[in-house]
């Protein structure tokens, strides 16, 4: 049995500098729409820490609602700490794959707005033939993005390290309740793209939800070499980087039902949530996925965000 999470709404990545951050994902060509900022701090057990505060903005791509949408959070309540994965192949979230149009032209802004050319621009074959100009960057607290050509802005898909790729796909098809798009075993790129020298060896299986223009690849490692199931570490909520992936759903208890039948353990029971007192409360439940990412559910209410 699935949740019956609508779609997925947003991912989230945590920043030391919330203006500077903005400005990078701007330069990319990413737009602010929302901001959540709660009042003062409030109970943290959802996020498995004990009180939260944060300034953050929600950002989009060309497509809006109908696409998926960047958190972007400077934690306040408890400061940020620890640091982006050091490598490309690390369990849990690795990396957002972005399309943008003018690819050489967001390069240029790139290192203006605090982020860094890892490798690239170069064509880079798909695992379905078609040859795509991509260069990788690092944005300014070092989150790994992909860049891809394209007709338009937007974020495409997120990446997702597994360390047993059977186990993980069938978690995201037969819990979370995504679509296969595509499946590819044994597959290879020129290591260059994710600092490795040589070719690289991996196999990937591309999954979506039926209402978004956004897909998750899981990748399994084969080289370098995969990491094994003790190097599942679920990372802080208030640690640097990309912490969670979120799915809107209209009944969160039912859905922490199935989370819980699965054999996953939230942080917390379902509960509520303030991300700005002029804006709806939400009902929200988090626990870490089969790769320690985590996953969150949203339910909107109709009471007001502000904090008794």
């Amino acid at each position: 049995m699935a949740i019956g999470g609508s779609r997925i709404y947003h991912v989230n990545s945590n920043c030391t500098d919330l203006a500077r951050s903005v400005a990078f994902y701007e330069a990319l060509g990413l737009q602010p729409v929302t901001r959540t900022v709660p009042s003062r701090p409030q109970p943290g057990s959802a996020f498995g820490l004990d009180e939260v505060a944060w300034d953050a903005w929600m950002l989009q791509g060309d497509c809006g609602y109908d696409g998926l949408s960047l958190d972007l959070l400077q934690w306040t309540v408890p400061p940020p700490t620890g640091a982006s994965p050091a490598t490309m192949w690390e369990p849990g979230f690795s990396r957002l794959v972005l399309t943008v149009p003018e690819l050489d032209q967001v390069l240029d802004a790139v290192t203006a707005h605090g982020g860094r050319l890892l490798a690239g621009p170069s064509p880079v074959v798909d695992p379905e033939g078609a040859s795509v100009p991509t260069a990788m960057v690092a944005d300014p607290d070092g989150v790994a993005v992909q860049l891809e050509d394209g007709d338009d802005t937007r974020i495409a898909r997120v990446v997702v390290n597994t360390v047993d790729l059977d186990e993980s796909l069938s978690y995201y098809l037969d819990v979370l309740g995504l679509r296969l798009v595509g499946r590819w075993e044994g597959a290879s790129a020129d290591g260059s793209l994710f600092g490795v020298e040589g070719a690289v060896e991996y196999s990937r299986a591309d999954v979506a939800d039926s209402g978004s223009q956004f897909g998750v690849s899981l990748v399994q490692w084969h080289r370098p070499v995969a990491p094994t199931s003790g190097d599942r570490r679920v990372r802080g909520a208030n640690e640097l980087g990309l912490f969670r992936m979120a799915w809107s759903t209209d009944d969160c208890a039912r859905d922490e039902a199935v989370v819980r039948a699965a054999g996953s353990e939230p942080f917390a029971p379902t509960g509520e949530l303030s991300v700005g007192d002029d804006l709806p409360l939400l009902r929200v439940l988090f626990w870490p996925g089969p790769d320690g990412e985590c996953l969150e559910l949203i339910e909107v209410t109709s009471a007001s965000g502000a904090l008794d």
